[in-house]
């Protein structure tokens, strides 16, 4: 499997394996291990906070769920776990507008073009209220002519929510308290 692959899956459901919005971070340490454990989100609320896998950076919120997940692929490759051999992966992410557009269109995924912005354009998918938009870079710099074929610099996954509140009774989990 390459990079255009996964991310075209990532487009039609969501998810790079188990990771997605609305994953619960205990479940997902269950499966993949230890997370990378970042900051908070806002430097002066707990949550929501920075978790990752390889480079698949996590925000993940007071429940522990995920409510987005970031693919950078800007740096030239993505790293993404593999439950089955609980290692990480890793691909070029050389991957082109057209190249992602035809894979998108292989694997039946519904896309639109999203609004586009100076030097990127936009390709949005949904799936059951997760939203992902994958930003390609459509020059190399700003004085730069356009590219023959916009590359991907990032995806991002994201799923909101109200989270319910915390009780004292619960058990620490780790992670600290909300």
């Amino acid at each position: 499997m390459d990079a255009t692959r996964i991310l075209a899956e990532f487009g039609r459901t969501a998810r790079i394996g188990p990771i997605g919005c609305n994953a619960s971070l205990p479940e997902l340490v269950e499966a993949l291990g230890q997370p990378f454990i970042g900051d908070p989100v806002y430097e002066k609320c707990r949550w929501p906070r920075w978790f990752g896998y390889g480079n698949l950076q996590l925000v993940v919120c007071s429940c522990r769920l995920v409510v987005q997940v970031i693919v950078p692929a800007w740096h030239g490759e993505i790293e993404v776990p593999d439950a089955r051999a609980n290692t990480m992966v890793s691909y070029p992410s050389g991957v082109s507008y057209s190249q992602f557009t035809a894979a998108l269109d292989a694997e039946g995924c519904d896309w639109s073009r999203g609004r586009d912005l100076p030097g990127q354009c936009t390709v949005e998918t949904e799936v059951d209220g997760t939203r992902t938009g994958f930003v390609f870079v459509t020059t190399e710099g700003d004085e730069e002519p356009p590219l023959a074929d916009a590359t991907l610099n990032k995806a991002v996954s994201s799923a909101f929510h109200d989270c319910p509140p915390r009780t004292p009774d619960e058990e620490d989990d780790g992670f600290g308290s909300s």
